[in-house]
């Protein structure tokens, strides 16, 4: 439980991705980071979001989970 008396709430977890990029896209990157108070990492996820958007581009929705309870 948080100090406030809620149970805290869980990130889903991430996933590890390596990129290669010159070192001006790189310096670029850092300083829209910088400008915007994020991380790279957080600045990259944010252009991925904002161009996904822009484009009308979406994930589908998740399938729901089949029911694996057994009936007695």
């Amino acid at each position: 439980m948080n100090d406030n008396g809620t149970a805290p709430m869980t990130q889903p977890k991430s996933a590890l991705m390596s990129l290669r990029m010159t070192p001006e896209g790189k310096a670029l990157l850092a300083l829209c980071a910088e400008r915007e108070h994020r991380s790279m990492a957080s600045m990259v996820e944010h252009m991925v979001h904002t161009y996904a958007a822009n484009q009308g581009i979406g994930l589908p929705a998740p399938k729901p989970a089949k029911n694996t309870t057994k009936k007695p």
